[in-house]
């Protein structure tokens, strides 16, 4: 009976056991599962940022508000805290909390570089050496370093090239030839230094893809020159001359304000013939003979544009005459030098009944 006693007492003992063990588990798992519930993905116990919450509703709720060592003026209630000392206590709260949950605290820079990590850079801040030695590659495969910004074949070398000229651009603005870097300091992949402008000067590299500027009034000599040695003006496709030449013409075509009171009768002046040579001029012999038999078919002066397919038909060079006409007849009329038309000429076109545009 003893022996039954003890085996009934020893049962009841490791039932009580089992229970508070289970009981144990389950306050456990209970606890679990009310901080997964408490706290976000992200770390955050949501309890505090209620919290924060309503510290920020309280905070904005009374107005006005008073800077740090602030005191109201005469008459006037306190208003609520500094939002940095309202707060304080709040938010550490938050960082608290994301550094319980196994979340570590970040700055704001350590989060700048994990939003940018996936982001591809072709910056001048990539490294020097490994560009440089894509520069050279590159000359010998073209022959020069002018690389293009939208060099297909290899993006980020044309964008790294650009960028070394902005640096250089930039660092004469301000008066400074290269950058110097104080003895034990790191040298950074975007610095210009005596060295790495020496190693660029070596390859030839090109600082300015634009030609130099060059003065209206030294283009102009060039341009009376050019016609004293060949006997007539210079072609709009011989280089950087012919650029300016059609520029002028272009400008004289618009009747640019600037233009046609400054630089035009210069032009003028010298006989510059404003229509081109070519497949559109004609002689005035070939172009009033043309014109007075339009006229006599026509019962008009009113030549039509003509083919722009063909623009060496007859038709079309007709109209481009005529409209030479017109364009010396307005600078004829300024008193200003007008190229071939005399006054013999206008007198004559007026009496065959050819009428001039009014300016």
């Amino acid at each position: 009976a003893e022996a039954e006693a003890k085996a009934v007492t020893l049962s009841s003992e490791e039932e009580v056991i089992s229970r508070n063990e289970d009981d144990n588990k389950a306050a456990t798992a209970a606890a679990s599962i009310s901080k997964r519930k408490m706290t976000s993905n992200n770390g955050v116990d949501m309890t505090e940022l209620r919290k924060v919450v309503e510290n920020l509703e309280s905070t904005f709720a009374i107005i006005p508000n008073y800077k740090l060592n602030e005191e109201p003026q005469a008459g006037q209630s306190k208003g609520a805290p500094f939002i940095e000392e309202a707060l304080s206590n709040a938010l550490n709260q938050l960082v608290a909390a994301r550094e319980l949950a196994g979340k570590p605290k970040r700055s704001r820079k350590l989060q700048r570089r994990s939003r940018n990590s996936g982001r591809p850079h072709s910056h001048v801040s990539a490294d020097f050496d490994i560009m440089f030695q894509r520069l050279v590659q590159y000359k010998e495969e073209h022959g020069d370093c002018l690389v293009s910004k939208s060099y297909k074949e290899d993006p980020v070398l044309g964008n790294w090239v650009c960028r070394v000229r902005e640096k250089k651009k930039n660092l004469l603005k301000k008066g400074i030839e290269v950058e110097e870097v104080p003895p034990g300091r790191e040298i950074l992949a975007k610095t210009l230094t005596a060295e790495r402008l020496d190693r660029l000067n070596s390859v030839e590299f090109v600082w300015s893809v634009a030609g130099p500027t060059v003065a209206w009034e030294d283009r102009f000599k060039e341009l009376i020159e050019y016609y004293k040695m060949n006997d007539k003006w210079p072609s709009q496709s011989m280089g950087t001359l012919g650029d300016w030449v059609h520029k002028q013409r272009t400008k004289y075509s618009r009747k640019d304000s600037n233009f046609m009171k400054s630089r035009a009768p210069k032009l003028d002046a010298v006989g510059f013939e404003w229509t081109p040579r070519g497949y559109t001029r004609m002689s005035w012999d070939e172009g009033f003979e043309t014109l007075i038999e339009f006229g006599r078919i026509n019962g008009h002066f009113d030549v039509p544009t003509g083919s722009e397919v063909d623009k060496k038909s007859d038709a079309h060079r007709l109209h481009k005459w005529v409209g030479s006409l017109h364009d010396m007849y307005r600078s004829y009329k300024l008193g200003r030098q007008s190229g071939s038309l005399s006054d013999e000429r206008v007198v004559l076109l007026i009496e065959h009944g050819f009428v001039f545009r009014d300016y």
